[in-house]
Protein backbone atom coordinates (compact mmCIF):
# COMPACT_ATOMS: atom_id res chain seq x y z
CA UNK A 1 0.00 0.00 0.00
CA UNK A 2 1.32 3.46 -0.84
CA UNK A 3 0.37 7.14 -0.73
CA UNK A 4 0.76 8.60 -4.23
CA UNK A 5 1.25 12.19 -5.35
CA UNK A 6 1.89 13.72 -8.75
CA UNK A 7 3.43 17.11 -9.48
CA UNK A 8 2.59 18.49 -12.93
CA UNK A 9 4.68 21.39 -14.14
CA UNK A 10 6.09 23.42 -17.00
CA UNK A 11 9.79 22.88 -16.27
CA UNK A 12 11.86 19.71 -16.59
CA UNK A 13 14.49 19.50 -13.83
CA UNK A 14 17.69 17.48 -13.88
CA UNK A 15 18.44 14.89 -11.20
CA UNK A 16 20.82 17.35 -9.53
CA UNK A 17 18.16 20.06 -9.45
CA UNK A 18 15.61 17.60 -8.01
CA UNK A 19 18.03 16.63 -5.26
CA UNK A 20 18.60 20.33 -4.46
CA UNK A 21 14.85 20.76 -3.94
CA UNK A 22 14.71 17.58 -1.84
CA UNK A 23 17.50 18.52 0.58
CA UNK A 24 16.08 21.97 1.22
CA UNK A 25 14.40 20.05 4.04
CA UNK A 26 17.39 19.28 6.25
CA UNK A 27 15.58 16.25 7.66
CA UNK A 28 16.10 14.50 4.30
CA UNK A 29 18.95 13.36 2.11
CA UNK A 30 18.88 11.76 -1.32
CA UNK A 31 19.82 8.21 -2.32
CA UNK A 32 20.21 7.51 -6.04
CA UNK A 33 19.79 4.00 -7.41
CA UNK A 34 22.92 3.48 -9.55
CA UNK A 35 21.05 1.20 -11.93
CA UNK A 36 17.78 3.01 -12.64
CA UNK A 37 18.78 6.53 -11.59
CA UNK A 38 15.66 6.71 -9.39
CA UNK A 39 15.80 9.02 -6.39
CA UNK A 40 14.77 7.99 -2.87
CA UNK A 41 14.32 10.37 0.06
CA UNK A 42 15.90 9.07 3.26
CA UNK A 43 15.58 10.57 6.74
CA UNK A 44 18.60 11.26 8.91
CA UNK A 45 17.76 8.12 10.88
CA UNK A 46 18.16 6.04 7.72
CA UNK A 47 14.39 5.51 7.40
CA UNK A 48 13.24 5.37 3.77
CA UNK A 49 10.59 8.11 3.27
CA UNK A 50 9.48 8.16 -0.36
CA UNK A 51 10.60 7.62 -3.95
CA UNK A 52 10.61 10.14 -6.79
CA UNK A 53 10.28 9.38 -10.51
CA UNK A 54 10.42 11.81 -13.38
CA UNK A 55 10.30 14.09 -15.13
CA UNK A 56 8.27 12.34 -17.81
CA UNK A 57 6.68 14.18 -20.72
CA UNK A 58 2.89 14.44 -20.63
CA UNK A 59 0.86 13.12 -23.56
CA UNK A 60 -2.83 13.76 -24.09
CA UNK A 61 -3.66 10.12 -23.38
CA UNK A 62 -2.10 10.55 -19.92
CA UNK A 63 -4.81 13.03 -18.92
CA UNK A 64 -7.48 11.54 -16.61
CA UNK A 65 -10.76 10.47 -18.21
CA UNK A 66 -14.00 11.69 -16.68
CA UNK A 67 -12.29 14.65 -15.00
CA UNK A 68 -12.66 17.61 -17.40
CA UNK A 69 -11.77 20.06 -14.62
CA UNK A 70 -8.43 18.35 -14.01
CA UNK A 71 -7.82 17.69 -17.71
CA UNK A 72 -8.17 21.40 -18.50
CA UNK A 73 -5.68 22.25 -15.76
CA UNK A 74 -3.11 19.70 -16.83
CA UNK A 75 -3.43 20.49 -20.54
CA UNK A 76 -1.35 23.63 -19.95
CA UNK A 77 1.53 21.71 -18.34
CA UNK A 78 4.35 19.72 -19.94
CA UNK A 79 5.90 17.25 -17.48
CA UNK A 80 4.97 14.94 -14.62
CA UNK A 81 6.84 13.95 -11.42
CA UNK A 82 5.54 11.00 -9.38
CA UNK A 83 6.04 10.63 -5.62
CA UNK A 84 5.23 7.41 -3.78
CA UNK A 85 5.25 6.95 0.01
CA UNK A 86 5.34 3.28 1.02
CA UNK A 87 3.38 2.56 4.19
CA UNK A 88 6.38 0.96 5.87
CA UNK A 89 7.64 2.31 9.20
CA UNK A 90 6.76 5.89 10.10
CA UNK A 91 3.95 6.36 7.57
CA UNK A 92 2.49 9.63 8.93
CA UNK A 93 5.85 11.37 9.21
CA UNK A 94 6.93 10.17 5.77
CA UNK A 95 3.68 11.33 4.18
CA UNK A 96 4.08 14.78 5.73
CA UNK A 97 7.63 15.04 4.38
CA UNK A 98 6.46 13.96 0.92
CA UNK A 99 3.60 16.50 0.86
CA UNK A 100 5.98 19.30 1.87
CA UNK A 101 8.44 18.26 -0.83
CA UNK A 102 5.65 18.13 -3.45
CA UNK A 103 4.66 21.72 -2.60
CA UNK A 104 8.28 22.92 -2.96
CA UNK A 105 8.67 21.06 -6.25
CA UNK A 106 5.42 22.47 -7.66
CA UNK A 107 6.64 26.01 -6.96
CA UNK A 108 9.98 25.27 -8.62
CA UNK A 109 8.46 23.80 -11.82
CA UNK A 110 5.62 26.37 -12.02
CA UNK A 111 2.98 23.72 -11.63
CA UNK A 112 0.56 22.05 -9.26
CA UNK A 113 0.24 19.06 -6.92
CA UNK A 114 -2.42 16.39 -7.43
CA UNK A 115 -3.07 14.27 -4.35
CA UNK A 116 -4.84 11.17 -5.63
CA UNK A 117 -5.97 10.27 -2.11
CA UNK A 118 -8.11 13.41 -1.86
CA UNK A 119 -8.89 14.14 -5.52
CA UNK A 120 -12.10 12.37 -6.67
CA UNK A 121 -11.62 9.78 -9.37
CA UNK A 122 -14.13 8.32 -11.83
CA UNK A 123 -15.89 5.21 -10.60
CA UNK A 124 -14.12 2.06 -11.65
CA UNK A 125 -13.83 -1.52 -10.58
CA UNK A 126 -11.27 -1.85 -7.77
CA UNK A 127 -7.98 -3.28 -9.01
CA UNK A 128 -6.89 -6.64 -7.64
CA UNK A 129 -4.75 -6.44 -4.52
CA UNK A 130 -1.07 -6.53 -5.47
CA UNK A 131 1.01 -9.49 -4.48
CA UNK A 132 3.21 -8.65 -1.48
CA UNK A 133 6.86 -8.00 -2.30
CA UNK A 134 9.67 -9.73 -0.41
CA UNK A 135 13.35 -8.86 -0.37
CA UNK A 136 16.30 -11.02 0.62
CA UNK A 137 18.90 -9.13 2.66
CA UNK A 138 22.41 -10.57 2.95
CA UNK A 139 24.87 -8.82 5.28
CA UNK A 140 28.43 -9.58 6.37
CA UNK A 141 30.27 -7.73 9.15
CA UNK A 142 34.01 -7.85 9.81
CA UNK A 143 36.53 -5.88 11.86
CA UNK A 144 38.87 -3.51 10.06
CA UNK A 145 42.31 -5.13 9.69
CA UNK A 146 45.14 -5.64 7.19
CA UNK A 147 42.85 -7.72 4.93
CA UNK A 148 40.04 -5.14 4.73
CA UNK A 149 40.95 -3.89 1.26
CA UNK A 150 40.42 -7.43 -0.10
CA UNK A 151 36.71 -7.53 0.84
CA UNK A 152 35.57 -6.89 -2.75
CA UNK A 153 37.83 -9.66 -4.04
CA UNK A 154 36.44 -12.12 -1.48
CA UNK A 155 32.87 -11.16 -2.43
CA UNK A 156 33.39 -11.72 -6.15
CA UNK A 157 35.32 -15.00 -5.63
CA UNK A 158 32.51 -16.47 -3.51
CA UNK A 159 29.81 -15.26 -5.93
CA UNK A 160 31.60 -16.65 -8.99
CA UNK A 161 31.98 -20.06 -7.36
CA UNK A 162 28.62 -20.50 -5.63
CA UNK A 163 26.04 -17.92 -6.77
CA UNK A 164 26.86 -15.95 -9.96
CA UNK A 165 23.54 -14.09 -9.72
CA UNK A 166 25.11 -12.10 -6.87
CA UNK A 167 27.79 -10.62 -9.16
CA UNK A 168 27.50 -6.87 -9.77
CA UNK A 169 26.48 -5.30 -13.06
CA UNK A 170 28.31 -2.07 -12.21
CA UNK A 171 30.17 -0.73 -9.19
CA UNK A 172 32.17 2.18 -7.85
CA UNK A 173 32.28 4.90 -5.19
CA UNK A 174 30.73 7.47 -7.53
CA UNK A 175 29.05 7.77 -10.91
CA UNK A 176 29.77 6.83 -13.66
CA UNK A 177 30.20 3.31 -12.32
CA UNK A 178 32.60 0.77 -13.78
CA UNK A 179 31.01 -2.13 -15.69
CA UNK A 180 31.76 -5.58 -14.31
CA UNK A 181 31.49 -7.12 -17.80
CA UNK A 182 34.47 -4.97 -18.81
CA UNK A 183 36.51 -4.82 -15.60
CA UNK A 184 35.84 -8.29 -14.16
CA UNK A 185 37.06 -9.58 -10.81
CA UNK A 186 40.49 -7.96 -11.23
CA UNK A 187 38.89 -4.60 -11.93
CA UNK A 188 36.56 -4.51 -8.94
CA UNK A 189 39.43 -5.59 -6.67
CA UNK A 190 41.69 -2.84 -8.03
CA UNK A 191 39.06 -0.10 -7.88
CA UNK A 192 38.04 -1.04 -4.33
CA UNK A 193 41.67 -1.05 -3.15
CA UNK A 194 42.48 2.25 -4.89
CA UNK A 195 39.25 4.22 -4.45
CA UNK A 196 37.31 2.50 -1.64
CA UNK A 197 39.49 3.50 1.31
CA UNK A 198 37.31 6.41 2.39
CA UNK A 199 34.21 6.10 0.20
CA UNK A 200 31.43 3.50 0.25
CA UNK A 201 31.47 1.44 -2.95
CA UNK A 202 28.01 1.14 -4.51
CA UNK A 203 26.89 -2.05 -6.26
CA UNK A 204 24.29 -2.17 -9.03
CA UNK A 205 22.96 -5.54 -10.12
CA UNK A 206 20.67 -7.37 -12.50
CA UNK A 207 17.64 -9.15 -11.10
CA UNK A 208 17.49 -10.83 -8.74
CA UNK A 209 20.28 -8.60 -7.33
CA UNK A 210 18.80 -5.13 -6.87
CA UNK A 211 21.64 -3.20 -5.23
CA UNK A 212 24.34 -3.38 -2.59
CA UNK A 213 27.33 -1.62 -1.05
CA UNK A 214 30.76 -2.21 0.45
CA UNK A 215 31.86 -0.01 3.33
CA UNK A 216 35.17 1.86 3.14
CA UNK A 217 38.21 -0.09 4.34
CA UNK A 218 40.61 2.50 5.77
CA UNK A 219 41.18 2.35 9.53
CA UNK A 220 41.34 6.16 9.44
CA UNK A 221 37.52 6.11 9.26
CA UNK A 222 35.52 6.66 12.44
CA UNK A 223 33.86 3.26 12.01
CA UNK A 224 35.70 0.25 13.42
CA UNK A 225 33.82 -2.36 11.39
CA UNK A 226 33.24 -3.12 7.73
CA UNK A 227 29.98 -4.20 6.14
CA UNK A 228 28.90 -5.70 2.83
CA UNK A 229 25.17 -5.57 2.15
CA UNK A 230 23.26 -7.05 -0.80
CA UNK A 231 19.50 -6.82 -1.46
CA UNK A 232 17.74 -9.25 -3.81
CA UNK A 233 14.25 -9.69 -5.21
CA UNK A 234 13.29 -12.70 -3.09
CA UNK A 235 10.55 -13.96 -5.41
CA UNK A 236 13.10 -15.56 -7.74
CA UNK A 237 15.11 -17.18 -4.95
CA UNK A 238 12.57 -19.36 -3.18
CA UNK A 239 13.16 -22.52 -5.21
CA UNK A 240 15.17 -25.09 -3.20
CA UNK A 241 18.04 -25.18 -5.72
CA UNK A 242 18.53 -21.42 -5.66
CA UNK A 243 18.06 -21.21 -1.89
CA UNK A 244 20.85 -23.77 -1.54
CA UNK A 245 23.13 -21.68 -3.77
CA UNK A 246 22.41 -18.57 -1.69
CA UNK A 247 23.25 -20.47 1.50
CA UNK A 248 26.53 -21.82 0.07
CA UNK A 249 27.54 -18.32 -1.12
CA UNK A 250 26.58 -16.81 2.25
CA UNK A 251 28.66 -19.28 4.27
CA UNK A 252 31.68 -19.24 1.95
CA UNK A 253 31.94 -15.44 1.98
CA UNK A 254 31.59 -15.35 5.77
CA UNK A 255 34.53 -17.76 6.01
CA UNK A 256 36.68 -16.09 3.33
CA UNK A 257 36.22 -12.61 4.77
CA UNK A 258 36.63 -13.66 8.42
CA UNK A 259 33.26 -12.09 9.27
CA UNK A 260 32.45 -11.96 12.98
CA UNK A 261 28.72 -11.96 12.12
CA UNK A 262 26.64 -12.38 8.98
CA UNK A 263 22.92 -12.80 8.40
CA UNK A 264 20.46 -13.63 5.63
CA UNK A 265 16.78 -12.78 5.94
CA UNK A 266 13.67 -12.26 3.81
CA UNK A 267 11.78 -9.07 4.68
CA UNK A 268 8.85 -7.01 3.41
CA UNK A 269 11.01 -3.88 3.07
CA UNK A 270 13.97 -3.39 0.78
CA UNK A 271 15.28 -0.62 3.05
CA UNK A 272 14.76 -1.99 6.57
CA UNK A 273 17.92 -4.05 7.11
CA UNK A 274 18.07 -6.76 9.82
CA UNK A 275 20.84 -5.24 11.99
CA UNK A 276 20.12 -2.03 13.92
CA UNK A 277 21.93 1.01 12.57
CA UNK A 278 24.86 2.40 14.57
CA UNK A 279 25.05 6.01 15.65
CA UNK A 280 28.78 6.29 15.07
CA UNK A 281 29.92 3.10 13.38
CA UNK A 282 30.34 0.71 16.29
CA UNK A 283 28.97 -2.85 16.35
CA UNK A 284 25.52 -2.60 17.94
CA UNK A 285 24.59 -6.24 18.49
CA UNK A 286 22.49 -8.99 16.95
CA UNK A 287 19.20 -8.51 15.01
CA UNK A 288 16.08 -8.30 17.16
CA UNK A 289 14.17 -10.73 14.90
CA UNK A 290 15.62 -14.15 14.09
CA UNK A 291 17.18 -14.09 10.60
CA UNK A 292 16.78 -17.08 8.32
CA UNK A 293 20.56 -17.66 8.59
CA UNK A 294 23.10 -16.32 11.09
CA UNK A 295 26.87 -16.85 11.04
CA UNK A 296 29.03 -16.35 14.13
CA UNK A 297 32.82 -16.27 14.42
CA UNK A 298 34.21 -18.77 16.98
CA UNK A 299 34.43 -16.24 19.84
CA UNK A 300 30.88 -15.00 19.16
CA UNK A 301 29.66 -18.60 18.82
CA UNK A 302 31.03 -19.49 22.28
CA UNK A 303 28.82 -16.75 23.77
CA UNK A 304 25.60 -17.36 21.84
CA UNK A 305 25.49 -21.14 21.41
CA UNK A 306 24.09 -21.94 24.90
CA UNK A 307 21.24 -19.50 24.21
CA UNK A 308 20.24 -20.82 20.76
CA UNK A 309 17.65 -23.38 21.79
CA UNK A 310 15.51 -23.38 18.62
CA UNK A 311 16.40 -23.88 14.97
CA UNK A 312 19.32 -25.80 13.50
CA UNK A 313 23.00 -25.39 14.47
CA UNK A 314 25.95 -26.39 12.28
CA UNK A 315 29.38 -26.16 13.87
CA UNK A 316 32.76 -25.86 12.15
CA UNK A 317 36.26 -24.80 13.14
CA UNK A 318 35.70 -21.49 11.32
CA UNK A 319 32.38 -20.55 12.88
CA UNK A 320 28.80 -21.49 13.73
CA UNK A 321 25.77 -21.38 11.42
CA UNK A 322 22.28 -20.99 12.92
CA UNK A 323 19.21 -21.56 10.71
CA UNK A 324 16.01 -20.36 12.38
CA UNK A 325 13.84 -22.08 9.75
CA UNK A 326 14.49 -24.54 6.93
CA UNK A 327 13.53 -22.20 4.08
CA UNK A 328 13.94 -18.48 3.30
CA UNK A 329 10.36 -18.39 1.98
CA UNK A 330 8.74 -17.30 5.27
CA UNK A 331 9.76 -13.80 6.36
CA UNK A 332 10.59 -13.27 9.99
CA UNK A 333 7.93 -10.57 10.13
CA UNK A 334 5.28 -13.20 9.30
CA UNK A 335 6.40 -15.73 11.90
CA UNK A 336 3.85 -16.64 14.52
CA UNK A 337 4.27 -15.91 18.18
CA UNK A 338 7.12 -13.39 17.83
CA UNK A 339 9.12 -15.38 20.38
CA UNK A 340 12.59 -13.94 21.15
CA UNK A 341 15.28 -15.97 19.42
CA UNK A 342 18.05 -15.06 21.84
CA UNK A 343 18.55 -13.31 25.19
CA UNK A 344 17.99 -9.55 25.29
CA UNK A 345 21.59 -9.22 26.51
CA UNK A 346 22.78 -9.84 22.94
CA UNK A 347 20.48 -7.20 21.41
CA UNK A 348 21.04 -3.43 21.14
CA UNK A 349 18.74 -0.98 22.85
CA UNK A 350 16.48 0.90 20.42
CA UNK A 351 14.45 3.26 22.60
CA UNK A 352 14.33 6.43 20.48
CA UNK A 353 10.73 6.58 19.15
CA UNK A 354 11.77 9.01 16.40
CA UNK A 355 14.59 6.79 15.13
CA UNK A 356 13.44 3.23 15.66
CA UNK A 357 16.10 1.62 13.49
CA UNK A 358 19.04 3.29 15.27
CA UNK A 359 20.67 1.69 18.32
CA UNK A 360 20.78 4.00 21.34
CA UNK A 361 23.00 1.59 23.28
CA UNK A 362 25.02 -1.44 22.26
CA UNK A 363 24.29 -4.98 23.41
CA UNK A 364 25.47 -5.91 26.89
CA UNK A 365 27.09 -9.14 25.65
CA UNK A 366 29.40 -9.42 22.64
CA UNK A 367 33.04 -10.40 22.10
CA UNK A 368 35.15 -7.81 23.87
CA UNK A 369 37.21 -7.19 20.73
CA UNK A 370 34.07 -5.78 19.08
CA UNK A 371 33.35 -3.29 21.84
CA UNK A 372 34.81 0.09 20.93
CA UNK A 373 37.12 1.88 23.36
CA UNK A 374 36.85 5.12 21.38
CA UNK A 375 34.57 7.56 23.23
CA UNK A 376 33.77 9.25 19.90
CA UNK A 377 32.33 6.01 18.53
CA UNK A 378 30.73 4.27 21.49
CA UNK A 379 27.04 5.04 22.07
CA UNK A 380 26.89 3.79 25.70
Amino acid sequence: MSYDLDVFGRLSLSARQLIDVLVEDRALHAQVDPGSGGISAVAGSGEHCFTLDGPTRLDREDLPEGRPDLARLLARLRVQYSISVTYDGQAEENTALALAFADRLAQRVKGTVVDWQTEPEPAAAPPPAPEPEYFLHLEWFRSLDDDSDAFAAHYVASAEEFFPRALPRAFGPWSPFAKFAKEGAVGIDRIYREEGASQRTQISGRKPLLYGFLDAWSRDQISERQRLGLVFDASTLLKPRLAGAVEAFFIDLARRSDSFFACADVRRSRYNHPVAMAQWGEWTGLPREAPWLSWFSPDYAALVQPHLTTGELRESDRGLLHASRPSPAIPASASTGREPWISEDFLPLQDDPDHRRVATATARIMPERLRSTNVLIRSR
